[in-house]
C-alpha cells in the first residue's frame, strides 16, 4: 500500500532517520569492539625496530630516561633522534646475539640524525580527539607515598607504592620484556575500563576529567 501525500514527507523523513541511526550505531560498534590502531593486540610497523626487551629488561633503563614528558605533562612523548644518539653514537649492537639485525636498526637511528629528519614513529596507542589521558597526574596517584588503598585497572588492590615503569604496565602491560610494543593483551581499555578504574580509587568521574 502507498503512502498517502500527507504522509511520504513523513515516511522520507523517518528512512533519513533511519539511515543516519544506522551509520551512527555501526561507527558505535566498529569503534567499541575494535582497539586502534586495527584491534586488540596488533601493533603498527615501525621504521626502526625498537626491543624494548634489551633496553628496559637487559640494561634496566627507565621509561622516563626516553619518554621524558611522562612524569611532566599530558603527553609521554617519544625521543627525539639526538636522545638516541646519546647512547648509539658509541653502542652500534655488535654485541648482540642478533648482532646483524641490531647494527642495521641502529644503522637507520644514525642516519636519521645525519640527515636531519624525524624518526616517523607509529602510534599504539590512539584516544579520540575528544578525549585527554594526561599521563603526569597518573603516574603521580599511583607513585605517591599515600597510604590511601589503591587499585589497578582490573579492580586489584596494590600491595605497594609503585614506581614510574610499574605504573605504565597498569594499562600497557609489561612492555619492558617486549621487542614489540601493542596494546596490552587481552585489556580493551575503553571508556567503562577508566570509568571503574577511576571509581574504585575513589577519584572524580565527571566528564570534565577526561573529556575537552
Amino acid at each position: 500500500m502507498m503512502p498517502s501525500r500527507k504522509m511520504l514527507p513523513l515516511v522520507v523523513a523517518g528512512g533519513v532517520v533511519t539511515v543516519i541511526m544506522g551509520f551512527i550505531l555501526v561507527v558505535l560498534l566498529i569503534s567499541w569492539f575494535s582497539n586502534p590502531p586495527f584491534g586488540l593486540g596488533n601493533a603498527p610497523p615501525q621504521p626502526v625496530a625498537f626491543p624494548h626487551t634489551v633496553h628496559v629488561a637487559d640494561n634496566n633503563i627507565q621509561c622516563e630516561f626516553c619518554h621524558r614528558n611522562v612524569t611532566k605533562g599530558e603527553a609521554a612523548t617519544v625521543p627525539a633522534v639526538e636522545s638516541c644518539l646519546f647512547c648509539h653514537q658509541e653502542i652500534d649492537g655488535g654485541s648482540s646475539t642478533t648482532s646483524a639485525n641490531s647494527q642495521a636498526e641502529i644503522q637507520k637511528v644514525r642516519d636519521a640524525f645525519d640527515s636531519e629528519t624525524p624518526i616517523d614513529w607509529e602510534r599504539v596507542h590512539r584516544l579520540p580527539d575528544h578525549v585527554r589521558f594526561i599521563h603526569e597526574s597518573h603516574i603521580r596517584y599511583f607513585t605517591d607515598d599515600d597510604p590511601t588503598k589503591k587499585y589497578g585497572i582490573n579492580g586489584e588492590e596494590l600491595k605497594e607504592t609503585l614506581d614510574v615503569a610499574l605504573t605504565c604496565t597498569i594499562c600497557h602491560g609489561d612492555v619492558g620484556n617486549k621487542t614489540v610494543v601493542q596494546p596490552k593483551t587481552g585489556q580493551s581499555l575503553k571508556m567503562g575500563t577508566c570509568l571503574d578504574c577511576h571509581r574504585n580509587n575513589n577519584v572524580p568521574t565527571d566528564c570534565t576529567v577526561c573529556h575537552k
